[in-house]
């Protein structure tokens, strides 16, 4: 027994030895391999700091990277070197011994961080500010370096807070230099997220319309630059509309990237145009992701040719080929989600044909295919017009088009209720109705050819990108050929069936089960006015959307009231009201969307008008008055800020309000640190812009608002202002009359 727990005794013994040196050298190693490379973090209200390196030791003459990681809370952000509308960059200020150089920050590719109507560039989430650093040859071995960071940063959500923090990072001078494995997967990443160089094939230019700022890619191999899901982010900031929408066209040379200037006083461009240029490059190899660090010089037209050139050079062996892959690209087509819907229904119309025999479903499909046609040569020669012009356009340009793309979205609208039964047309013409139903018949089959053209010019299938790049760099008849064979591959399957209607056949009988195809219709056609409405929103932004949502709700209503109301069983009085009314509704639920919607979008924002800086002297003077005072605690770089600013502060009945009522306007602007103003925040319990705050309203305690104020939110507030400033002036008649 005691030979045993002698046993256990050693055993134990051994096995905490084992794990007390196990521990020790995880010790070591942790030592050596982490804390060496990884400062302390420091905390701001939102935003986390650490100093990494990719070394955890150095040698001399070595050069390697630093990193700033910033992790944000959710729903928070800091900034890009160009911060946009608002908002300030992150600042490393360094203190570095003696033979040891930091390099500028390698700022990643920023994202668009949007509060309509305006938008900034930043980063939310985490982000890595790669730093190079370089030793020199003259440091010691056995030494070691220590480098310390002034970081400054703002961080924004609804509100805007400055951050700081002090980083240090001690890293032992060896003979070799020693590269942190647990951070080396981290750097990479970084690495990765820094835009780099373009390839020399690709030539980039820009220039200035005044109105535009345009920046040209052509590819000197010839290959066409699929780009989706562009955007520039300059360098310098006040070039662009920074919430503008960046659209891309298709033009003789390249593709080029066109950006709305500023409307007022815009900075000017300077050579070379720099900035950061992010796009998905569609190819052989599949979807490439692109940053690209690009420097642009300025654009020189292409000389022109006085020779003409005879048919032959375009009508080569090159040319057929291009024709036959539009033809091809015009098959595949049908199969896009955009046209799809509108192919289903003229199916469904030459189901019908086919029954009545003869050639009935063919003269369906020819006046199908003469839609195709004639649309896309309208399509087409509006675009050679326009190109001849001086506008540079590609295909599908209509689409760029706020007003054509809001009728489109409820034209499709009409039609999906139409298919459901909310309405029909043409019920009421009893008498000549086989003339009517006939005409009605090859009508129809020529809509439907005008509006599968309609819905396919953003669609881009297999084989069309080349095609219509190479057609659209050639002249006239070469353009409008290939366009025509692409219409033609296009209507090639309906044509199929209107001639073969015994295919047709294979379908079942006639029946009710075409109605409910005809309803179940509908709802690819929805699909379609959803992808409008995001195309309208991608143009005009959220409150567009909302707009051309107000608008498909009368339209829906006016249709109503039409398939309601003017059926051949109501009397004839009632019929032509519902109709007139739903006429009008109809009518202008389209202006609204087209026109009016259009023009208040265009219209020109109020001048801003000036404000008295913030004093506290001047504030307690005027509350010891009994002036109303309203204090703007805001900053150039935070967004809401400017967002409150444009919506609500500069909104023409709460300007006029202010006014009347002779409420003093302060700004306390802390866009650079002022502890006058931070001690004011604070007083008030906040650490943040935007806060806003009324003044000498029911007693000396100020009146706080919330970040986010709406014009109601002020008015109601001014309402309560006047209310007693009348009771004043008449208490104070009051005792005028007595005394």
């Amino acid at each position: 027994m005691l030979h045993f727990q002698t046993l256990m005794y050693w055993t134990n013994l051994k096995r905490a030895l084992i794990s007390l040196f196990l521990l020790l050298l995880l010790e070591v190693f942790h030592n050596q391999h982490g804390l060496a490379a990884t400062s302390n973090p420091a905390r701001s209200h939102h935003t986390e700091v650490t100093l990494l390196s990719e070394l955890d030791a150095v040698s001399p003459g070595s050069h390697f990277y630093v990193a700033l990681r910033m992790k944000m809370d959710e729903g928070w952000h800091t900034y890009w070197l160009n911060p946009g509308d608002a908002g300030s960059a992150t600042q490393i200020d360094w203190t570095l011994p003696s033979g040891v150089y930091a390099g500028p920050i390698q700022w990643p590719t920023p994202s668009v961080i949007a509060i309509p109507p305006l938008a900034s560039f930043g980063y939310e989430g985490e982000c890595w500010l790669l730093i190079p650093m370089n030793i020199s040859q003259e440091q010691r071995v056995g030494s070691t370096v220590n480098l310390k960071a002034l970081v400054q940063w703002v961080e924004c959500a609804q509100s805007c807070l400055p951050g700081s923090a002090e980083l240090s990072l001690t890293l032992p001078v060896e003979n070799s230099s020693r590269v942190d494995e647990t951070l080396k997967e981290g750097f990479q990443k970084a690495r990765y997220e820094i835009p780099r160089t373009p390839p020399e094939s690709v030539d980039i230019s820009f220039m200035d319309t005044g109105k535009n700022l345009i920046i040209f890619f052509q590819n000197k191999t010839g290959k066409i630059l699929n780009f989706e899901s562009v955007h520039f982010f300059p360098f310098q900031n006040g070039i662009i509309q920074n919430s503008a929408p960046q659209q891309l066209r298709l033009r003789k040379e390249g593709v080029s990237l066109e950006i709305a200037r500023p409307s007022s006083n815009p900075a000017p461009l300077n050579e070379p145009l720099s900035g950061i240029f992010t796009a998905k490059l569609s190819g052989l190899k599949g979807i490439e992701k692109i940053n690209w660090d690009i420097r642009a010089k300025k654009y020189i037209p292409p000389k022109v040719e006085t020779q003409k050139k005879g048919a032959s050079v375009y009508f080569n062996k090159k040319f057929f080929s291009y024709l036959g892959l539009s033809f091809i690209g015009g098959l595949i087509l049908n199969l896009m989600p955009c046209v799809l819907p509108v192919i289903s229904l003229k199916v469904l119309n030459l189901v019908g044909a086919s029954r009545e025999g003869g050639s009935s479903s063919l003269v369906h499909g020819l006046f199908f295919v003469l839609g195709v046609l004639c649309s896309f040569w309208v399509v087409v020669g509006l675009l050679i017009f326009l190109r001849e012009k001086g506008l540079e356009l590609g295909w599908g340009f209509q689409l760029q088009s706020p007003p054509f793309v809001a009728f489109m979205a409820l034209f499709f609208f009409l039609i999906s209720l139409n298919l459901l039964g909310v309405y029909e047309i043409g019920v009421s013409l009893v008498s000549a109705q086989s003339l009517v139903e006939k005409a009605k018949g090859i009508f129809g089959s020529f809509l439907n050819g005008v509006l599968a053209t309609l819905v396919a010019s953003p669609c881009t299938a297999p084989f069309m990108g080349s095609a219509i790049g190479f057609a659209l760099s050639q002249p006239p008849p070469v353009i409008m050929l290939v366009f025509s064979s692409l219409a033609l591959g296009m209507a090639f399957p309906v044509f199929v069936l209107s001639i073969f209607p015994g295919l047709l056949r294979l379908l079942p009988k006639p029946g009710p089960w075409m109605v409910s195809f005809k309803q179940f219709l509908a709802f690819p056609i929805l699909g379609a006015v959803i992808w409008l409405v995001w195309v309208y929103g991608k143009l005009r932004g959220i409150d567009g959307v909302v707009d051309i949502l107000l608008a498909t709700l009368f339209v829906g209503f006016g249709s109503w009231i039409y398939g309601k109301f003017s059926g051949p069983y109501h009397p004839l009085g009632v019929r032509i009201v519902s109709i007139l009314v739903s006429v009008a509704i109809l009518l202008s639920s389209f202006y609204y969307v087209v026109v009016e919607i259009e023009q208040s979008f265009s219209s020109k924002m109020a001048k801003k008008e000036e404000w008295i800086p913030f004093s506290e002297s001047k504030l307690e003077e005027y509350v010891h008055q009994g002036v109303p005072v309203f204090v703007d605690f805001t900053a150039s770089w935070c967004l809401t800020c400017q967002v409150n600013k444009k919506v609500a502060l500069q909104n023409p009945e709460v300007k006029k309000k202010f006014e009347q009522l002779g409420v003093v306007r302060m700004e306390a602007d802390w866009t650079n640190r002022d502890p006058k103003i931070t001690e004011a925040l604070e007083y008030l319990g906040r650490n943040g812009v935007p806060t806003y705050v009324f003044y000498g309203i029911d007693s000396s305690s100020p009146l706080l608002l919330p970040e986010v104020i709406t014009p109601k939110m002020l008015l109601d507030v001014l309402s309560k202002i006047e209310k007693e400033k009348k009771q004043r002036e008449a208490q104070t008649k009051s005792e005028e009359f007595f005394q």
